[in-house]
């Protein structure tokens, strides 16, 4: 069992795989009361897997497993702000590379490959954190890494910045001990520098008020949440960028996550006037594509708003030539955050407009 576990962790460095840690299929059963509290409160996505059965008794999702092994792959990469004459958003760095998904998923298959070739053959199920089960808590008891106060796990070199997958398998691999050390401290760094409060304490999440949550919402947003999306059209890094865990971390080695720095900034007339052909080329082979064309734009438009840079009016009058009832309703909003200059654009479209629901926001706004 021991030279088992040896010979993966020999595999993974050989095929670049930054951590790695096992676990057994214990049910996680201590996080039972946490995930009912968070549901009751209202705390949850919607993102999650609604059996919590499957989330914490991994022998539901897989009869036959034994152990389970987690991986980390760092994606952190450091770019400037670019000093373009364009305006542009933010992207968060989960997205700026390939599909964090796919590459993981194809990184799980390598190692699991190499294991029936180099060791034995397995039987396994792989998930990331799409899948069923907990990840960051089964990447907490395999000793991957402790949890921080903004509920990320914090691997001792590569900080908050990997990407966690997760092997099922019938192979029976020995242990690791959880790291059970308390590494923030008295800092809550995090915690205050949270744009909308949604870490309320130390270990405390409530995914409602994320604005990565907030960036993939599809319902309308109310104008607290409109503001508090700021300059992100997708994700949010505020709470890891702040970590004093992260300030040392290192570009990661993986090509996969990189960008050259398009995407990481895009420059928002560009993806406002972008065919469904462009945006499935440019947008579907990174995380941010899964949610479609229409809610980038949404988000785009309102930074628009938010950034109060009168280059956005001319763009933002564009937009209320859109045929879609919600587009327009957003660059009502973030016109009116122009006073004077936009309340006047917004006065002479209010007699064009005749989905209610836009005239209801043209009469909130004037």
């Amino acid at each position: 069992m021991e030279n088992v576990k040896e010979k993966i962790i020999e595999i993974s460095k050989k095929i670049h795989i930054d951590c790695i840690g096992f676990t057994s299929v214990k049910p996680f059963k201590e996080r039972k009361h946490i995930l009912k509290e968070r549901e009751q409160k209202g705390y949850l996505s919607g993102f999650e897997e609604e059996d919590i059965q499957k989330r914490i008794y991994p022998q539901k999702i897989f009869s036959k497993a034994q152990s389970i092994i987690s991986i980390g792959l760092c994606y952190y990469q450091e770019l400037e702000t670019p000093k373009q004459k364009e305006l542009y958003g933010n992207i968060s760095r989960s997205s700026w590379g390939k599909d964090y998904h796919q590459v993981l998923q194809k990184k799980m298959k390598e190692l699991i490959d190499c294991i029936e070739k180099e060791v034995t053959k397995i039987e396994y199920k792989t998930f990331v954190d799409t899948g069923p089960l907990i990840d960051r808590e089964v990447a907490y008891r395999s000793g991957i890494g402790a949890f921080g106060k903004n509920n990320f796990i914090i691997h001792p070199k590569f900080g908050s910045w990997i990407f966690i997958g997760n092997i099922l398998t019938n192979l029976k691999i020995q242990e690791n001990t959880p790291i059970e050390e308390d590494i923030c401290g008295e800092c809550d760094l995090c915690i205050q520098a949270c744009p909308t409060g949604a870490l309320e304490g130390a270990y405390q999440f409530n995914a409602q008020k994320c604005v990565s949550y907030l960036t993939q919402k599809k319902d309308l947003l109310t104008e607290k949440e409109r503001r508090s999306i700021g300059t992100n059209i997708y994700g949010c890094d505020i709470c890891q960028l702040v970590c004093p865990k992260n300030k040392k971390v290192s570009n990661t080695c993986h090509q996969s996550f990189r960008t050259d720095g398009y995407l990481a900034f895009p420059q928002i007339k560009t993806l406002l006037n972008m065919t469904n052909k462009e945006f499935q080329e440019i947008f579907k082979p990174i995380a941010a594509g899964w949610r479609g064309k229409k809610i980038l734009q949404r988000n785009a438009i309102i930074v628009l708003g938010n950034s109060k840079d009168s280059r956005a009016i001319p763009i933002l009058k564009e937009c209320l030539q859109d045929v879609r009832w919600d587009i327009r309703l957003y660059a009502i909003w973030s016109l009116s955050q122009f006073k004077k200059e936009g309340r006047k654009i917004i006065e002479n479209f209010a007699s064009i407009e005749k989905d209610a629901r836009v005239k209801k926001e043209i009469q909130k706004v004037l």
